[in-house]
């Protein structure tokens, strides 16, 4: 027998968690202790890019889809990262960097929960300060606080899977998160919008960082947090609100938030907004009182019969047109099928087989097809403003193409204010491409162009005629004291593809004083 005396047993160590790894340890058990905070940085990354592309949604009802909006958004989430990213580097150093993480995983969860509810709270407000800054307060709002929170999450996790390679560390991480921001961007686009809505998809999103926040918190085997985690989260479900009882439809689309009224002499569609109504049935009645009566007119003065009309919504135009004009050959182009299939199943479109209905960008319409039409109608305006590249030099060329050799172009310019000066960039842009242009004030602006040289007496004369159907008589009646020529000075530049405001001025036109 050995003389030499029996060694006690050691006391089993518990699992090393990967803030306590040493830079010494073996390859296996850091890279063991490096997955954890890398998915934490792949799930901030990713919620950063959820919310952001959401941010365009809710700030949609009250600043339109804008360049202004959408700088605004990418401007705040911007500041805030780098704000973030220097916070984070700040308290990574610190002894309780974990404890910070944790805190500002939990906090930008329930605020990310939240935003929809903000919104509808500070928005409406915020709109009073002007499409630019407006939009820069509601978006720093909204999106500032989660977003700064959530980028303080690199920084931290470099500190804590640092190796003797720094630079490979900071790479791998910041690697990882971009890769999260790119599936944020994806998922949210692609299925996020058109199958969840934005409510449910922020609800998503603070449940991504939800999980984060689980994973850390299982790590360090704090198990009471990991619950209080799972109840918090669940009791922020977004419930959906009960309908109005006039409301007989809400839905989102990947370009619409589409809301139906219903009343009992009225039904109104609304995108994105209740502000102002995209379009208004009156039941019982062919004529709106609105503007949507005015592009009867086209057929009238032009005499042709072939008409295009560039923006559907809920069709009340297109089934005046074909009230008034039995034989007229009506198509109708909207870029979102679901504000078609509203128009069909709502809006009694779908018993008028004799109008073509096309699911598709206006633009890209009159680029594709190769057929001529006596009168195009353009009322292209959602959320209050018109996309910018259908109100340029080489919309309206590309559409003076698309009409016969004496076709007129139709537009309608949306505006609460009224004089010359709001609408002389939009004369000055038809003015580029047709020879004459017209203006009648009926609520909006209506804009008449010509493909070929006319005369105003002609034009007058034929408005002064009685046609023989009664509605279109009655329009005619409103319009006569307020048709005119429209000019514009030449010193006002017109609106092309490479550089204009119409997004601004849109916003003006609508919410200024």
């Amino acid at each position: 027998m050995s003389d030499r005396p029996k060694r006690a047993p050691e006391a089993k160590r518990p699992a090393a968690t990967y803030s306590q790894i040493p830079e010494q340890a073996p390859a296996t058990a850091r890279r063991r202790g490096n997955v954890l905070p890398l998915t934490v940085a792949f799930l901030a990354g990713w919620a950063i890019m959820q919310i952001e592309i959401l941010g365009g949604r809710v700030l949609a009802p009250f600043f339109g889809y804008s360049i202004y909006q959408w700088g605004a958004l990418i401007g705040v989430v911007m500041a805030a990262l780098a704000a973030g990213y220097a916070l984070g580097g700040v308290m990574g150093d610190r002894p309780r960097a974990r404890r910070f993480l944790l805190a500002a995983l939990a906090i930008s969860g329930a605020y990310i929960a939240l935003i929809p509810l903000l919104g509808d709270l500070l928005l409406p407000d915020l709109r009073s300060l002007g499409p630019a800054w407006g939009a820069v307060f509601a978006s720093a709002a909204l999106l500032g606080a989660p977003s700064l929170l959530l980028a303080t999450t690199s920084p931290i996790v470099i500190k804590f899977t640092a190796s003797e390679r720094i630079a490979g560390t900071a790479g791998r991480v910041y690697a990882v998160s971009t890769i999260g921001s790119i599936a944020g961007t994806f998922f949210t686009a692609f299925l996020v919008i058109p199958e969840f809505g934005t409510r449910l998809g922020h609800y998503l999103c603070a449940g991504l960082v939800a999980i984060a926040l689980a994973t850390l918190l299982v790590e360090a085997r704090r198990w009471r947090s990991v619950a209080a985690t799972v109840v918090a989260f669940a009791a922020l479900y977004p419930w959906p609100p009960a309908l109005p009882e006039n409301v007989i439809l809400r839905t989102e689309s990947i370009h619409n938030i589409i809301e139906v009224q219903d009343y009992p002499n009225v039904r109104a569609l609304y995108l994105n907004y209740t502000i102002g109504v995209q379009t208004l049935e009156v039941k019982g009645a062919l004529l709106t009182g609105e503007y949507f009566d005015l592009f009867l007119l086209g057929p009238y003065l032009q005499g042709g019969r072939k008409v295009l009309m560039l923006g559907v919504a809920g069709g009340v135009a297109l089934k005046q047109l074909a009230a008034v004009y039995p034989d007229a050959d009506i198509t109708g182009v909207d870029l979102d099928p679901a504000v078609v299939r509203v128009a069909r199943d709502y809006f009694g479109l779908k018993d008028l087989p004799r109008i073509r209905l096309v699911a598709e960008d206006a633009r890209w319409f009159l680029t594709r097809t190769t057929e001529r039409y006596d009168v195009i109608a353009v009322d292209l305006y959602v959320t209050g403003t018109i996309p910018f590249f259908t109100a340029t030099t080489e919309f309206f060329a590309l559409a003076r193409k698309r009409l016969t050799d004496n076709g007129i172009l139709m537009i309608n310019v949306l505006s609460r204010r009224r004089g010359e000066e709001h609408i002389a960039p939009f004369v000055r842009t038809l003015e580029a491409v047709f020879p004459n242009v017209y203006a009648a004030s009926f609520g909006n602006y209506l804009l008449i162009a010509t493909r070929q040289p006319t005369d105003f007496a002609a034009l007058k004369a034929r408005l002064d005629a009685e046609p023989a159907n009664p509605d279109l008589a009655h329009v005619l009646t409103r319009v006569r004291p307020t048709f005119r020529v429209a000019h514009a000075p030449a010193t006002i530049r017109p609106f092309t593809d490479d550089r204009n405001d119409v997004e601004f001025r849109s916003f003006e036109l609508l919410h200024g004083d």
